[in-house]
């Protein structure tokens, strides 16, 4: 399927998901080894999924790990992209054979500081994943737009049926972040408001 924009779909634990993203069309799945979340996954189960997929860039995605822990995960897997949630500087990024995603939690930051540290990093990192943990409400429209069209932005805010088609015209994300269906019993899960929401975004439409 063709969408308006490039999906992610992150923090995959089972491959139900990985599975569903390659058969949708998605760009980008996601697997999370920041051992404080609740979607960590332990790098051999992760590997043991990504060999069964075909057609998506693989993503791994990151705490607060040293430099030498993301480089050991991200070679074992042979991931596409790194995806860092920490405070390695700029600098410390040219050593990175992969692509770089730079996930950035908004609540930090005001406007200006935002575009201050997407300043410092847009050199060394291919996406940013813009994000809050407390679901506060985005920054002024024009100023977020401006943000997404000189850089690649990954949409890390809540997105429904009701407001994706009204952020994507607003905001124009070059990606979004999506989560996988809900499990409602083991090996068996319910991807009815995922579906919903691809449905609206897909270009065949």
């Amino acid at each position: 399927m063709d969408f308006k924009t490039k999906i992610k779909l992150g923090g995959i634990t089972n491959l139900a998901d990985a599975r569903y993203a390659a058969a949708a069309g998605i760009d980008y799945i996601g697997f999370c080894f920041d051992t404080n979340s609740t979607n960590y996954i332990a790098p051999i189960k992760a590997k043991e999924i990504i060999d069964w997929i075909n057609g998506c860039e693989i993503v791994a995605e990151f705490g607060d790990q040293t430099i030498d822990e993301i480089k050991t995960i991200s070679e074992l897997l042979k991931v596409d992209l790194v995806e860092i949630n920490n405070k390695i500087l700029p600098t410390d990024l040219t050593s990175f054979d992969n692509h770089l995603i730079k996930k950035i939690n908004v609540d930090d930051f005001d406007l200006e500081s935002l575009k201050n540290e997407i300043d410092a990093y847009k050199n060394n990192v291919k996406m940013f994943h813009l994000y809050s943990s407390e679901n506060k409400q985005i920054f002024e429209a024009n100023m977020i737009d401006e943000l997404c069209i000189q850089n690649n932005i990954i949409w890390g805010f809540t997105l429904n049926t009701e407001n994706i088609i009204s952020t994507l015209n607003t905001y124009h994300p070059y990606a979004i972040n999506v989560f996988g269906g809900t499990e409602e019993k083991t090996g068996y899960k319910d991807f009815d408001e995922l579906n919903e929401l691809l449905d609206l975004i897909s270009n065949e439409i």
